[in-house]
């Protein structure tokens, strides 16, 4: 890579700041909760009129969720590059956290972290190479999904049928604080228990008191108890409902759950524990059954991934960026792509942290820095890509 052009992209972010300031702006301010679809419509059509005109776009509607919006710039014959963000945050639309403010160093608004900062990165890293370079022979895919926050059920099939047909993905989560990018991710499964006990009025109670609650109350300690205090396997209890009124046995409950493990043996084990502990009742006369809400696998780091990541190291230590590893117990789309086996590097957003709560920010400063390291990254690997087509 040449120092002109180098020096010709960190110039280039240099001079529109303020241009990418104000579309951040534009997308924080506009709620994208998952559900509000016409809200990460919205969004999705900012995004579409900031990407560069030489790409290829393609809206896929989705009649519940946000539309999924592909930008395609490919050759024939050349595996491209995923770049992959998505458009929906988990800042639901009554939240009076509803703007970007300003705040020393940092800049706080809802999804500024998870993940509009990524969706940001994404597009002026893009429009850094339009600018200062060639990109006619690059390959690169770009997926903006809408229902990633809900596990991505109708685009996970965008990434899984990435297998064997790309070169490497990058995902634009968010780095984290330390500076760091993600090479692994822990894996998810969310599930739902249905308890059904008996409906009677408590006061002319005459038989056995077959409770739905009671029963729930029991499953709720049952599956807590499985956290592993290596932290292999955590689960989390985090939504339950039940009954009708205190003089009423109440005659259903449901209690969602879900599972984090970092290999998909573990989560077989614990599944079978699950199910053995969560269907036999400690209540008699209860009967349960278990829903599947979402499934992800873990993100693993692999030979190809790794090399990947260093030269991601080297290239940030000579922007001067001290890029840092991070196994991140959260997931996302890369979980996706890397189960099939697409060598994968996510959180190459901008560093920040408290996603989900109103304290909710990004270091102003790395949101420059990791344009500047995306755009650099992209156009090494060109580079490397052609130096291997010379050399065959």
């Amino acid at each position: 890579m040449s120092h002109k052009t180098r020096v010709a992209i960190h110039d280039f972010v240099e001079d529109h700041k303020e241009r990418i300031l104000h579309f951040l702006e534009e997308l924080v301010n506009c709620n994208s909760f998952t559900y509000n679809k016409r809200g990460v419509d919205a969004v999705g059509e900012k995004v579409a009129r900031e990407m560069p005109s030489c790409f290829l776009h393609e809206r896929i509607p989705n009649p519940s969720t946000g539309d999924q919006h592909i930008f395609t710039h490919v050759q024939p014959g050349k595996q491209p590059i995923i770049l992959a963000s998505h458009l929906d945050t988990l800042c639901p639309e009554d939240s009076v956290f509803r703007c970007l403010t300003v705040q020393e160093d940092k800049l706080i608004g809802p999804g500024v972290n998870d993940m509009k900062g990524g969706d940001v990165t994404l597009v002026w890293a893009l429009k850094a190479l339009e600018t200062c370079c060639d990109i006619s022979n690059f390959s690169i895919v770009c997926i903006f999904n809408g229902d990633e926050e809900i596990g991505s059920p109708t685009s996970s099939s965008f990434f899984t049928g990435m297998k064997d047909k790309a070169r490497a993905a990058f995902v634009f989560e968010c780095g984290g604080p330390n500076g760091t990018v993600v090479t692994t991710r822990r894996g998810l499964r969310r599930q739902r228990l249905h308890i059904t006990g008996q409906a009677n009025h408590f006061g002319n109670l005459k038989g056995a008191k077959v409770s739905a609650v009671q029963e729930l109350a029991a499953k709720i300690s049952a599956v807590e108890a499985l956290n592993r205090p290596d932290k292999t396997v955590v689960l989390n209890v985090g939504r339950v409902e039940g009954g009708l009124a205190s003089n009423i046995v109440a005659e259903r409950a449901t209690m969602d759950f879900e599972v984090r493990f970092w290999e998909e043996l573990e989560d077989e084990k614990t599944l079978n524990i699950i199910q053995e502990v969560a269907l036999v009742p400690t209540v008699p006369g209860c009967d349960m059954k278990l829903e599947l809400l979402s499934y992800r696998p873990p993100m693993k780091a692999t030979p190809a991934s790794m090399n990947l990541f260093k030269k991601i190291v080297s290239l940030g230590s000579e922007l001067g960026q001290d890029i840092k590893e991070e196994k991140r117990g959260g997931v996302s789309d890369a979980c996706w792509l890397s189960c099939v086996g697409v060598p994968t590097i996510d959180g190459l957003g901008p560093l920040g942290d408290k996603e989900c709560t109103p304290e909710e920010y990004i270091i102003t400063e790395t949101l420059f820095q990791r344009i500047e390291l995306a755009a650099n990254l992209l156009l090494a690997l060109e580079e490397t890509e052609k130096g291997c087509r010379r050399a065959n």
